[in-house]
């Protein structure tokens, strides 16, 4: 379609997630922009992206800047950034916008934007422990947004190289109507770009169905220093996991999410998640701030607006911050 040779594209934040986007569109040449802080654009500019997997490693050339203003307003805004980065990182993002930009953050958790359309019964829109200051929202209408939800397993050894174990799934929704002629747009533009995105007429289920293995492992992982199949191959770890699912299904339930999973289904590994580490765990041994907001923080807001406790989320998410302080000597 003519969308699809023409349309400006932007990929803010080079990390690993939007490092394997960014490598796969540009293997297709759609040559997107990277927008990064400046000593990582540099390298990208001069050394390219290297796409590393169990048996080989390309290098690509890619477009890559630290000056957003410079690269003028872009139809589609890709935005890789982790969820406690969106604050200190709208710099980079603003300059890009104009009034039909569309924004696509590849998040984990709940996003920033999850209440705006819900039922007014469960207050206010800000979500204050994924956008405390409210600055995200003030700078992004939700209008301008697709909600996504990211299947990439991935991790950056070094600026400008990714290590990644072959997933490139995004399930991208509209997050105040059930589809719409943009949404099918991009889809079809990340597809041609090699991509497997799909869209989904429920993005908030499909938030919740990604969460509930994030919140689960995530800060278990970062406690205890185990991989996700350690944990669901540790009866204990397990039995703390499989609740901390089924706290986040009540606290769906109560939001009006009607999918309930079974459990022991959702425990089950595949293989490519065997070894693996959590981003939270890489975090936490790398000294990088974790996620806790908007995996495990977000969840336990949300089910005190709708009535419901998250009692071990809480214990577990308290636990994991505090050995990051007590690790890092810093403020999670």
């Amino acid at each position: 379609m003519e969308r699809e040779r023409t349309m400006r594209v932007a990929i803010v934040g080079a990390g690993a997630i939007g490092g394997v986007i960014a490598w796969h569109m540009a293997k297709a040449g759609q040559r997107p922009l990277i927008v990064a802080r400046p000593a990582t654009a540099a390298l990208l500019a001069s050394d390219g992206l290297t796409l590393e997997t169990a048996s080989s490693a390309e290098t690509l050339s890619v477009n890559a800047t630290a000056d957003p203003s410079s690269a003028g307003v872009q139809d589609l805004v890709l935005v890789g950034y982790k969820a406690h980065d969106w604050p200190t990182g709208l710099d980079l993002v603003t300059p890009l916008l104009g009034p039909e930009t569309i924004v696509l953050p590849m998040l984990n958790g709940i996003p920033w934007w999850y209440l705006d359309g819900l039922d007014a019964g469960f207050g206010d829109r800000k979500l204050t422990s994924v956008d405390p200051e409210g600055a995200i929202a003030a700078a992004l209408p939700t209008t301008q947004v697709l909600g996504c939800v990211v299947y990439v397993g991935a991790n950056r050894p070094a600026p400008n190289r990714i290590a990644w174990n072959g997933r490139k799934r995004l399930v991208i929704g509209e997050p105040l109507v059930p589809t719409s002629a943009r949404l099918a747009d991009v889809v079809a533009f990340l597809q041609a770009g090699g991509i497997d995105a799909e869209p989904s007429a429920d993005v908030r289920s499909a938030v919740w169905h990604k969460l509930l293995g994030n919140a689960a492992y995530n800060p278990v992982s970062a406690l205890t220093g185990a991989t996700i199949d350690a944990i669901i191959g540790d009866p204990a770890l397990r039995s703390v996991a499989k609740s901390i699912m089924a706290e986040c299904v009540a606290v769906a339930a109560a939001l009006g999410i009607e999918d309930r999973p079974d459990l022991e289904v959702r425990l089950e590994l595949p293989p490519t998640l065997v070894g693996v580490k959590t981003s939270m765990l890489q975090d936490m041994e790398a000294g990088r701030p974790l996620e806790l907001g908007a995996i495990a923080g977000a969840v336990a807001e949300l089910g005190r607006r709708a009535g419901v406790p998250t009692p071990l989320i809480d214990c577990v998410a308290a636990l994991a911050g505090n050995a990051w302080r007590q690790r890092w000597g810093a403020a999670v």
